[in-house]
């Protein structure tokens, strides 16, 4: 069953069910008036003693079909939910198993390297052209088993940088909940993921340390970076900034490209100008800078 007819029919069902609700609550009401009473609260054994019996009976038969219409209505949600219970469990093993094929992927790809060196090594001593210590210095400084280790380190630090982002100008009090403060800051551009946070560098009085918050996966940074220009709305954050976590690199270009970008915005005040993709990109009337 496709999603989009699941979702039209449990649009369906939640307008089913208030008309339902509507009938019952019109059904209510008529039978306390005929038993001369406010509410369902004043109903009692005998206070239905006063309606007379073809009233009674025309009202148990209206609640068998209401009671009748709700049991349906309920099985088909439950069949729909059953089929939307097995989706999900066919979406999680797709994901388990491209997992698995990325980590054979990147597994064969570490022992191509390796292998790689280790022959171009050998064919150098066979040949009769360095030793074997010059094959490595001279022919392929970069690929020892050292230089090995950092690039698959960048690769898993690199990995871990896109579940992270860094939040500037969050105020610092000696005495903070971090994650209760930032859980609410969260809240403020309605979203509640889960997450571990912790200032980063040496606490000073002069100014205020980032935070760097670690989430589970890399789309959950990019569904805060989409919402986090709203935090500017918010008089009690509109100081705040978050980013991506950036390698060292990335943030040197990135703060060369602010450096830029102020000089653009000052030579035409007119106009809104942001970062995006690596360039400075003007976004059209109104005053402020985009970083």
């Amino acid at each position: 069953m496709e999603k989009i007819d699941i979702i039209q029919r449990l649009s369906v069902y939640s307008t089913y069910i208030t008309e339902e609700n509507e009938d019952y609550n019109s059904w209510i009401t008529e039978l306390a008036e005929a038993m001369n009473c406010d509410n369902k609260s004043e109903f009692s054994v005998e206070t239905f003693k006063k309606p007379l019996k073809p009233f009674l009976v025309k009202h148990l038969y209206s609640a068998y079909q209401i009671t009748n219409d709700h049991v349906n209505t309920f099985l088909d949600i439950k069949k729909d939910m059953e089929e939307l219970k097995s989706d999900l469990i066919r979406s999680q093993s797709t994901v388990i198993k491209l997992q698995a094929e990325l980590l054979e992927i990147k597994s064969k790809q570490l022992e191509s390297v390796h292998s790689t060196v280790k022959t171009a090594v050998q064919d150098t001593v066979q040949a009769g052209i360095i030793t074997y210590s010059q094959a490595v210095s001279k022919a392929a400084p970069a690929l020892t088993e050292e230089s090995l280790k950092k690039v698959v380190q960048n690769v898993v630090s690199e990995e871990d940088r896109t579940k992270n982002v860094l939040i500037f100008g969050f105020e610092e009090t000696s005495e903070e909940n971090l994650s209760h403060e930032v859980s609410e800051m969260f809240q403020q551009i309605e979203e509640k993921p889960h997450f571990e946070a912790v200032r980063v560098g040496k606490k000073s009085e002069e100014k205020i340390r980032p935070v760097k918050v670690s989430f589970g996966n890399s789309s959950t940074v990019h569904q805060i970076l989409v919402k986090a220009k709203e935090l500017r709305l918010i008089p009690r954050h509109k100081t705040v900034f978050i980013s991506p976590d950036r390698s060292p690199e990335e943030r040197t270009i990135h703060q060369q490209l602010v450096l830029e970008m102020k000089q653009i915005a000052k030579e035409d005040t007119d106009k809104y100008y942001c970062i995006r993709s690596g360039k400075s990109c003007c976004g059209g009337g109104g005053d402020g800078l985009g970083v």
